[in-house]
């Protein structure tokens, strides 16, 4: 009887947490139309590229391509050690616009393992105009997106804002479970930001100021970490500028990035960012996280227990219902948002499949599996 009391404490919590993301996606307000406004402030926007031969001419001709006053904009891509044809590709596109900067070439800048932040570090440092735009050398851009972002940054008088970021259709079951956590990611980026409970970030899609960042000293005291130029920034924004932080809800703010296609690279991926995690200071979501993986590990071990005999399977079925409810509630609400509702058909596979990914992921993180980068263990050419 115990264990039942406590499954159903479990599942309790587990309800009560989604609904308060939900209720606080609902208070996020949606920019539904943006007015034709005579933009009067140039943007720089930053890209750091590290071997995207595959995507940067996709990138950039979508960025160069945005409904934007072209004089007040600027595009920086800084070269991340590439060895494949990036670089030669970026200088095959003429545009004045465009330019190009190599990280090699500007060892002051290079803090190793932190490559990413020394490249938006240098990207900032050569800006012309205060307001940054950071995005991703391997992402889809919309033609107003700029015009979008940059409105909902000036509206909201921020200083630092972070939009949306969602996965283009994936062919695999394995792909599309990570459409359905990025959706829900969304949902909670947003929520948790509007609550004030925490704050999160995507370093596909995040403006600031220039000034800003350079006040908060940009990452300085960040640099063992390989990743998390996102988290960190935001966490240090909103310290220094507590109510001057901001999430754009909007379906032509999105910015389109593609799922992992192995296993191998999705936990790659995973354990970085847990590992950035434990830098943050602000542990809510870290603890968040961790009962997220206590409820599944909980929900396996009442399954099995319900199996032996050991335990009524009312443990497990209070677990299993309650989940799957409050799952769909988010899961349902994000896809509507963001125009995914086929992925809705899949929900139920994909539940068996994110416990699993779940489970395995924090088994790797129990026995010290490490997501960095093998190139961010090496030193920087010369």
């Amino acid at each position: 009887m115990i264990a039942v009391w406590i499954a159903l404490g479990f599942s309790i919590l587990y309800l009560l947490l989604q609904i308060y993301y939900l209720s606080y996606w609902i208070k996020t307000p949606t920019a539904l139309s943006i007015p034709a406004i005579a933009v009067q402030e140039g943007v720089t926007v930053v890209i750091i590229a590290h071997n995207e031969e595959k995507s940067i001419t996709t990138c950039l001709e979508g960025i160069l391509s945005q409904q934007f006053p072209a004089e007040l904009m600027e595009v920086i891509v800084i070269d991340d050690h590439s060895t494949d044809g990036t670089v030669s590709l970026i200088k095959n596109i003429e545009d004045a616009r465009l330019h190009l900067f190599l990280l090699k070439e500007y060892p002051d800048f290079i803090h190793p393992p932190a490559f990413k932040k020394s490249g938006i570090t240098l990207g900032v440092e050569k800006a012309s105009f205060d307001t940054i735009v950071v995005t991703d050398a391997d992402c889809i851009h919309q033609p107003n997106w700029l015009k979008v972002i940059l409105y909902g940054f000036i509206q909201s008088n921020a200083v630092f804002q972070t939009g949306p970021v969602i996965l283009m259709p994936g062919a695999t079951m394995m792909q599309k479970m990570q459409e359905v956590e990025q959706l829900i990611l969304m949902l909670i980026t947003g929520a948790g930001m509007t609550s004030k409970l925490h704050d999160l970030a995507n370093g596909a899609n995040m403006v600031f100021r220039k000034l800003s960042f350079q006040q908060v000293n940009g990452f300085v005291g960040n640099e063992q970490y390989a990743s998390g130029d996102d988290l960190f920034l935001i966490e240090k924004m909103r310290n220094v500028f507590p109510d001057k932080i901001s999430f754009i809800k909007s379906m032509d703010a999105v910015v389109y990035t593609k799922a992992k296609k192995t296993w191998a690279s999705l936990m790659q991926q995973r354990l970085r960012w847990a590992g950035k995690n434990k830098g943050l200071k602000d542990k809510t979501i870290h603890r968040i996280w961790l009962f997220v993986g206590a409820f599944h590990v909980v929900l396996v071990l009442t399954l099995l227990g319900s199996i032996a005999n050991i335990l009524s399977p009312w443990s497990f079925i209070s677990l299993f219902v309650i989940k799957w409810f409050a799952d769909f509630l988010l899961v349902s609400t994000a896809a509507t948002f963001f125009q995914r509702t086929a992925i809705l058909k899949y929900f139920v596979a994909l539940q068996f499949l994110y416990s699993y990914y779940i489970l395995r992921l924090g088994l790797m993180i129990i026995v010290g599996k490490k997501g960095d980068w093998t190139r961010s263990l090496q030193p920087p050419t010369p």
